[in-house]
């Protein structure tokens, strides 16, 4: 019997596999740079002005309508009563507080507050007006407010009776305007501009220009507390 002295076979190492390579990711691809396009230039006609009416001439006046015949009492509807201070009617006029809108006030207290008070319905043509104001002139001119509601009776000549004292003013539905600084050269202007903006009767007085509303009167609302009907 033989026995194999010889020394035991070396265990070979088992292979150790190779690390996977770690993917890349493509590129990127980059942006291809394109023309710039040439500017594209529109042709754009100037709009209309923001009011189209002529101005009023000195001594003119035109209604809602568009009529320059209309008058007041037509266009505005006759006045009623003259509201009292402190009566219903005088306690429904409402004032408006615009740092854009300037006041004359040139009555002695406690009158000169009542370039503030008007009709509720006035607020919207006055505030349209100021607008179209700041519109037309770039805010070289403001909207100066220099009669408005009047309990003094002051629209008719002083030696006339109070009782037949007619004018929109007594009632808060009419308004008495210029332009700040003063320029009566744009007065035609400032009427056409109070058409556009609403009021129902216009008339260009040359120191000023008048509107009116048509609305109902305050009178009516408060009949027997205070307000002087005329019929």
């Amino acid at each position: 019997m033989r026995i194999d002295l010889s020394p035991p076979p070396v265990a070979r190492p088992l292979p150790v596999a190779a690390p996977l390579p770690t993917p890349t990711p493509p590129p990127t691809p980059l942006p291809r740079p394109t023309v710039t396009p040439p500017p594209i230039f529109v042709a754009v006609a100037p709009g209309p002005p923001a009011c189209l009416q002529p101005n009023l001439a000195k001594g003119e006046h035109i209604s809602a309508s568009g009529s320059y015949s209309e008058t007041e009492r037509l266009a505005s509807t006759p006045m009623l009563c003259h509201l009292e201070r402190d009566s219903c009617g005088y306690n429904q006029l409402v004032g408006i507080l615009d740092p854009t809108l300037k006041f004359k006030q040139e009555e002695k207290p406690p009158f000169d507050t009542e370039d503030f008070l008007m009709h509720p319905a006035m607020i919207l043509p006055l505030t349209r007006l100021n607008h179209l104001v700041q519109t037309e002139w770039g805010g070289a001119f403001q909207v100066r407010i220099t009669d408005a509601y009047d309990s003094l009776l002051e629209h008719d000549p002083p030696e006339s009776e109070p009782a037949t004292r007619y004018s929109l003013h007594y009632e808060g539905r009419a308004i008495d305007l210029t332009l700040w600084p003063v320029d009566q050269s744009q007065y035609g202007r400032l009427c056409a501009l109070a058409h556009c903006a609403g009021f129902d009767w216009v008339l260009n007085e040359g120191t000023h220009c008048h509107a009116s509303i048509r609305a109902e009167s305050l009178c009516l609302a408060c009949q027997g507390q205070g307000s002087k009907v005329t019929r």
